[in-house]
């Protein structure tokens, strides 16, 4: 540049140089707007709706990930200009909750209602929103991020370097954390719901299995990001690397000059003879179960995992019913045309023979196992009588209906009753939509959430509906509680009344302790001067048993376990090696894990305001501060 006799400055770039030196991972959307405030020529550049395309790929891939192919975004700069706009709205909200619900057990309607006006304001509100949500939750946290396909091909040095995780950022802002993922579980099941509908309403022939299920695990992981795309192409690779295994085994096959099937094309018939297709079986079992060492997890059966598409990919493990989701969605990518089958105990896939009127039954839990029809009637279990109607085929859903009652009972296996809830409530919420006729279970969901005390709005509509098709004194009575309690969630939040401690009480909120008895660990979020616990309670958990019996200082606390126990001070003592308690209320109460003890947030801290002197102390005295 110097050789023609001037200097050469970033304004004299052509544009696209500048736009390839913009499209840099490492400038953000800052970045772009102070480059856009130098001049009008560098503004005209910054303003190309392909760079904000570019930048909201870079820098929120996960909403990218989400966004339909054909959205219809026509102002990519509006676009990101919404997302920030969305992320400052969620924040002032989640922000604001803990003053607004600490006296509450979870978001009220009102809460409900404004996450609900906020989500609905625009066409993708919802996964911005979301995104928002997962900011605050992963705030700190590491997040590799996969290498994406540039429209602006940059250079090696311009690939972003990893974001180093703040240290202990798992501790840190507890509270904000807490109510996100309250807020996260209830835009995500309205997420979910949509999806289901939309499901809902094709015909039967485009209710495809697989994304069902595939659905199904995104509705039961409301704080995972559980992607479809990601999902589908795994099972793509999957049935590829079945095709290499075939360009070997059996170079001729006819599936090797065929492009893969589309999950969403119809197969009516397999597209291969018989010995084409038993080829490919044989290909498709090796990859599966030799390779890739997929199995039945027949040591942990009744994980949750085990019911859920995205985990059984990823630990190659499962149950028969989605070992068999699998192994169905890689054969129609290979023109193999398999039916599921509800067998009784053991649920299975059936291949019709080319040619023939003849099926043969298909074991995924057992290795990819071919089976007849006499071989299955000499395994059934003892008093099933023998009914051809056993192995015929059944549609999707009654294979979803199947996989929902799998859960139920998963839930029922449940220790604490806080698990069994947390579980048996979305199975039921979508076995509801599934079957919205059964008035049996549109009851329970009803009961259910009158029992957690949640959704009264909810009840309330339900109630109300299923009134007009019958009597109910249950309901009638229910619909009368919810109307009162939906009036009162409409006034001010309720003061909290400080509490006065007292010179009995020797231990203080956010201290970590040991269980004498029982020897777990637990945190203190709430004392009382004595046992306020109920005469039955009392004698139940034999308190009289002790030295002091009820005439002693109680502590609420939150145990490692998941469970809240009430516990007395004579069995409680500091832990000397204080460590983190996983619990899913712990942000409600504290901010911070310091490492020694949590630190209240401000709505505990008002509750005990004295406590905070005689937590410093005993750390001190103990050599933990």
């Amino acid at each position: 540049m110097e050789a023609l006799g001037g200097c050469c400055g970033i304004g004299d770039l052509p544009d696209e140089v500048l736009l390839k030196i913009l499209a840099c991972h490492s400038l953000n959307v800052q970045d772009l707007c102070r480059v856009s405030a130098t001049c009008w020529r560098l503004r005209n550049v910054v303003l190309t709706q392909n760079l904000w395309r570019l930048k909201l790929r870079q820098h929120w891939p996960r909403v990218w990930d989400q966004l339909p192919s054909n959205s219809g975004i026509t102002d990519w700069f509006e676009e990101v200009l919404q997302i920030i706009c969305f992320s400052r709205k969620v924040r002032r909200l989640v922000s604001g909750l803990s003053q607004r619900l600490y006296q509450n057990v979870h978001l009220t309607t009102p809460v409900y209602n404004e996450v609900d006006a906020l989500v609905l304001s625009t066409t993708y509100a919802h996964f911005y929103v979301l995104d928002a949500l997962r900011q605050i939750v992963e705030d700190g946290a590491q997040h590799p991020r996969e290498p994406s396909e540039y429209e602006y091909e940059p250079s090696e040095q311009e690939q972003p370097r990893p974001v180093q995780p703040r240290p202990n950022w798992q501790y840190e802002n507890l509270t904000e954390k807490y109510y996100a993922l309250k807020v996260m579980s209830h835009v995500h099941q309205g997420v979910c719901t949509q999806e289901w509908e939309e499901f809902l309403s094709r015909p039967k022939s485009r209710q495809s299995l697989e994304i069902g299920a595939m659905l199904m695990a995104r509705w039961f992981q409301p704080h995972e990001d559980v992607s479809i795309k990601k999902m589908i192409s795994e099972i793509d690779g999957i049935a590829e690397e079945c095709r290499n295994k075939l360009r070997v085994s059996h170079p001729d096959h006819p599936g090797l000059y065929a492009a893969l099937i589309t999950y969403d094309h119809i197969l009516q018939e397999s597209l291969w003879t018989p010995t084409r297709c038993k080829q490919l079986f044989k290909c498709i079992n090796h990859v599966l179960f030799d390779q890739m060492k997929m199995a039945g997890n027949s040591e942990d059966y009744y994980c949750l995992k085990n019911s859920l598409i995205n985990e059984v990919l990823s630990s190659k493990t499962g149950i028969p019913i989605t070992l068999s989701i699998v192994y169905m969605a890689v054969c129609h990518r290979l023109g193999l045309f398999l039916e599921p089958v509800n067998y009784p105990s053991h649920f299975l896939m059936r291949w019709k023979i080319p040619g023939t009127d003849d099926y043969e039954y298909i074991d995924a839990f057992n290795q990819g196992r071919h089976l007849t029809g006499k071989e299955l009637h000499g395994e059934l279990p003892f008093g099933i009588g023998l009914d051809q109607m056993l192995l015929t085929s059944c549609d999707a859903m009654q294979v979803f209906q199947r996989m929902i009652r799998n859960i139920m009972n998963v839930a029922q296996m449940q220790a604490h009753i806080s698990d069994h809830m947390e579980l048996f409530c979305p199975a039921t919420e979508l076995m509801s939509l599934l079957t919205p006729a059964d008035r049996s279970v549109q009851e329970l969901l009803l009961r259910i959430y009158y029992t957690l005390e949640i959704h009264y709005d909810r009840i309330v509509i339900g109630c109300r509906r299923l009134l007009t098709q019958g009597p109910s004194s249950i309901l009638e009575d229910m619909l009368i509680d919810c109307e009162q309690i939906l009036k009162s969630q409409r006034d001010a939040p309720k003061l909290i009344t400080p509490n006065k401690r007292s010179k009995e009480i020797v231990f203080a909120t956010g201290l970590v302790m040991r269980h004498k008895k029982y020897n777990f660990l637990c945190v203190i979020f709430g004392w009382d001067k004595e046992c306020k616990m109920p005469a039955e309670w009392v004698r139940r958990m034999g308190v009289h048993n002790l030295q002091y019996k009820t005439k002693q200082p109680f502590y609420n606390v939150l145990v490692y376990d998941g469970s809240h126990r009430y516990a007395a001070q004579e069995n409680l003592e500091v832990a000397a090696q204080p460590k983190r308690v996983t619990h899913s209320d712990i942000g409600k109460y504290f901010q911070e894990f310091t490492g020694t003890h949590y630190i209240p947030n401000a709505e505990l801290l008002q509750q005990y305001p004295e406590d905070e002197p005689v937590r410093k102390e005993i750390l001190q005295v103990r050599g933990l501060l």
